[in-house]
Parts: structure tokens; sequence; C-alpha cells
């Protein structure tokens, strides 16, 4: 009797500790696919940036070769400062892991930083105010620091 009843503890001590193992082996995978949506949309929202990045300074540059007025080239802006709201937006919305928010944070003020350079430079098209331009450049300057730390905080997170 008393054999039998060990037999039986000893049963159910491996049947549970089976079930606990079996249910942290699903709670990592559920883990691993959160982190891997996460980085996946995370990735296509800096990749986003990058390109917006890119078609904002195809149009500066026109600006800068004098085949745009001031006037042109706020109205530009004007219609920049939407698709970087959009993607910080988008960003803000995710729902991250506790190991990327700081890459999140990273990748938001970068885009944040740039969108305010914008807006500035904007500023400096219609004023002529050097301070203006000053202040575009240093937070453009901070936005490229940050794209880079972004790039160094998510390849860390794995």
């Amino acid at each position: 009797m008393v054999k039998k009843r060990t037999s039986r503890i000893i049963s159910y001590g491996g049947i549970g500790a089976i079930a606990a193992l079996v249910t942290f082996m699903v709670l990592l995978q559920a883990q691993n696919a959160k982190n891997n949506q996460f980085r996946k949309s995370i990735d296509g929202i800096a990749s986003d940036a990058v390109a917006l990045t890119q078609e904002y300074q195809a149009e500066e540059s026109k600006w800068s070769n004098k085949q745009y007025s001031n006037s042109t080239m706020i109205t530009i802006v004007d219609n920049f400062l939407p698709k970087y709201q959009e993607l910080i937006d988008r960003a803000n919305t995710l729902d991250t892991p506790d190991r990327y928010r700081e890459s999140r944070a990273l990748l938001v003020s970068a885009i944040e930083s740039e969108k305010e350079s914008n807006e500035h430079f904007r500023n400096y098209l219609a004023s002529g105010n050097q301070t203006e331009y000053h202040q575009s450049s240093n937070l453009l300057t901070r936005s490229l620091t940050e794209s880079a730390n972004y790039d160094a905080a998510i390849r860390a997170a794995g």
C-alpha cells in the first residue's frame, strides 16, 4: 500500500514536472514570437524612416541647387511633417517587449529630432533667422546620433 502510494506520488510529481516544462517552453515560444513580431515591426518603421529621410533630402537638395524657392521648400516641409508624425505614432503604438523599450525610445527620439529639425529649417526659410538654421542643424546632428544609438541598442537587445 505504501509502495503504491509512493509510486503514485512520484508519477504525479513527474507528470507535474513535465507539465511545468511544457508550459515553460510554450511561454518561451510565445515570447520569441512576440519579440520576432516586434523586430519585424520596428525594422519596418526604421526602414520607412530612412526612406523618408532620403526622399526629404532629395527635395532639400533641389532647394540647395536653386531649383526651388523658399516658399516651395516651405510647402514641401509642411507636406513631410505629417509623414514623420505618422512614423512616430506607429512606433509609439507598438506592443514593445521590455528588452526593446530603450531601442524604441531611441528610434522615436531620432525621428522626432529630425521632424523638429525640419520645422526649424522651415522657420529659417520663412524668416531668414540664422538661429533657426543653427537649431535645425543641431537637431539633425542629434537625430543622427540617436539613430546610431538605436542601431546599437537594437543589436544589443537581440
